[in-house]
């Protein structure tokens, strides 16, 4: 491990490959240089390393080290300091896993599969229970039950079926049935010369040896994993989402081009499993709970972890560009226009979002395509904590790094957090005073996730100096209450460290900030009104910081009295002068919208002749 000095890290995406040279300096490992590129995995050129060589060209001009010869990497690093060590890919340009879910209650152990399924890159394609049977005519009832379902099922190609039901020391007949029903599908699919899907049995353990012995004659792999509903009251979802998850990483080396790179200086991850290893390692560092968000252009990644503790939404076809067309086709062009500060008609924004799906590649060229990418960003953020909550209703966070294509290449900061404060609208989650939130501008928590498999002390060194020192956004405060628009709700008092004080009076229905450079401190008192509280304190309890407890950022201190759940008002015009006044407030807007309301046409009037 001494000799790696110079590791070259590459994250490849669904739209953009991006490199990132790791050096030390005076001991210690830092990012030395970054660039990105278009990925290179599609057609017409079907080669990672295309990609991966561009960038690293890039990388070669900026520091002036030469880190290709001959077109090919150079390894090893030279006493000159040219050349790297090692090479880390880290991807997430695969294939979501396909999936379906054969159980025996739709609420309890389809339930509970489903909360292990939406922790790995995937889509569902359908979910069969047992009970599906209620509210069905009971004539030859199982026989309209197996019509049904095999209808449903046999079209479908799923990479992956998981079976599941049943309690610890129960029957086993209901997950025979099921199984049965997975036999009838696997026959199908082997006459006709289909790839078979894997199969994992996640239910009643005593099931096990019977479930083995109906799918022997199949050559497809059957795991056995724990149940994932032992009890009714209590799930255990990380056996079976780590057999889903090392099944998706099966694709790794099917990248093109990957026999480019030298196989025995080259390691390889997929991008869920660096964020799930850096999530529970900054909960464990912080002893705190924590939330990671990455929204990419094709999957939404929403990682809580406590020291404790772990959960996940992820969802393999919700983004902002290749999965646009699955998010606008979830929530209506209607929801999503109501998070754009200007009038568009919802044609206009159904093909807007469209042409995203259809040229993923295309940077936004303007402020709007900023916005609508934002919007886009918001719905997808809305739809994951959703799913969180669902899995946790605990669920805890006081710390956030945020990370993707829209919040990091937004014009402004103050863009990029009121999306996250949007979408994820913290309230009860919060467990303290205060929110830090981070934005990961140079995707270092896949980097450093990557890199900690081959070098844990320089992933360290760059998670602590170049991701959390570098990227702090804002800290945040949530009000939560009610009482009418504009009223008073709560008295702010900033303590810079050797500076001034400043004051705030904070009403309903706004966003204050308070600057706090970046390497300054303070302490924030916060004196809300009666009816109001902050975090889980009592309603119009004072509540204060630790000296030095708030830290600088690129935004300061941020209160957030707007209310939870959000609400915006149904008038168009209305709404959009509410987003924009947060806007401003956020420093992101500094003038009046130059954007025009909408001319509304009245009918013509037709006079009567006399």
């Amino acid at each position: 491990m001494s000799t790696v000095r110079a590791v070259l890290v590459v994250e490849i995406g669904s739209v953009t490959t991006r490199v990132s040279l790791i050096d030390q300096v005076d001991g210690e490992s830092r990012l030395i240089g970054q660039a990105e590129t278009l990925t290179s995995c599609e057609l017409p050129y079907q080669n990672i390393f295309f990609a991966i060589q561009e960038a690293t060209a890039q990388i070669a001009d900026l520091t002036s080290r030469q880190l290709l010869h001959d077109g090919r990497l150079l390894m090893p690093q030279t006493i000159a300091g040219d050349g790297i060590d090692a090479v880390v890919v880290v991807t997430s340009a695969l294939e979501p896993l396909r999936v379906v879910v054969a159980a025996i209650a739709a609420d309890v152990s389809a339930r509970s599969a489903l909360h292990a399924v939406q922790g790995v890159p995937s889509v569902v394609l359908a979910v069969t229970t047992l009970d599906d049977r209620l509210g069905h005519p009971p004539a030859v009832e199982d026989r309209s039950w197996l019509e049904r379902q095999l209808e449903t099922l046999l079209p479908l190609s799923p990479d992956v079926i998981v079976v599941t039901g049943g309690v610890e020391g129960g029957a086993t007949d209901s997950v025979i049935r099921l199984v049965q029903l997975v036999n009838l599908v696997l026959a199908f699919k082997q006459t006709t010369d289909e790839p078979l899907p894997t199969i994992v049995y996640a239910g009643n353990t005593a099931a096990q040896a019977q479930v083995q012995v109906a799918l022997a004659e199949y050559k497809n792999d059957v795991l056995m994993v724990a149940n994932v509903r032992p009890e009714l009251e209590r799930e255990v979802l990380t056996p079976l989402r780590q057999a889903l998850l090392a099944r998706y990483a099966r694709q790794l080396t099917d990248l093109p081009g990957l026999n480019a790179l030298p196989a025995e200086h080259t390691t390889l991850r997929t991008v869920v499993e660096a964020q799930y290893l850096m999530t529970r390692f900054w909960a464990e560092r912080q002893q705190q709970p924590v939330l990671y968000v990455d929204v990419g252009a094709t999957t939404t990644t929403l990682i809580a972890a406590a020291p404790d503790q772990v959960h996940a939404a992820i969802h393999g076809v919700r983004g902002t560009a290749y999965g646009a067309a699955h998010v606008l086709s979830e929530t209506g062009p209607a929801a999503l226009a109501r998070w754009l500060p200007f009038a568009m008609t919802e044609q206009e924004l159904t093909e807007r979002v469209l042409n995203r799906v259809l040229r993923p590649q295309t940077i936004p060229a303007t402020r709007e395509e900023c916005y609508l990418d934002l919007a886009l960003t918001r719905a997808v953020l809305s739809l994951g904590m959703a799913a969180l909550r669902d899995e946790v209703p605990t669920l805890e966070y006081s710390h956030v790094i945020a990370s993707g294509g829209a919040l990091i290449h937004a014009p402004h900061p103050g863009m990029a957090l009121l999306a996250l404060l949007d979408g994820l609208q913290p309230a009860n989650e919060l467990p303290d005073l205060l929110l830090h939130v981070h934005l990961d501008t140079f995707g270092l928590m896949s980097v450093c996730g990557g890199l900690a498999t081959l070098h844990p002390e320089a992933a360290l060194s760059v998670f602590d100096h170049d991701l959390l020192l570098n990227t702090p956004l804002a800290t945040c405060i949530v009000l939560q209450g009610s009482g009418r628009p504009g009223e008073l709700v709560a008295e702010v008092e900033l303590i810079a460290v050797g500076g001034d004080t400043e004051y705030a009076q904070v009403r309903l229905g706004e966003l204050v900030r308070l600057p706090l450079p970046i390497g300054r401190y303070a302490q924030v008192k916060v004196k809300p009104t009666r009816g109001v509280r902050v975090g889980r304190d009592v309603s119009g309890e004072p509540v204060a910081s630790d000296p030095a407890e708030v830290p600088g950022s690129l935004l300061g201190l941020i209160i957030d009295a707007r209310g939870r759940p959000l609400s915006l008002p149904e008038d168009g015009a209305e709404r959009r002068r509410l987003l924009w006044s947060w806007l401003r407030a956020l420093d992101a807007e500094r003038s009046d919208s130059p954007y025009p309301e909408p001319e509304i046409a009245l009918p013509e009037h037709r006079g009567v002749g006399v």
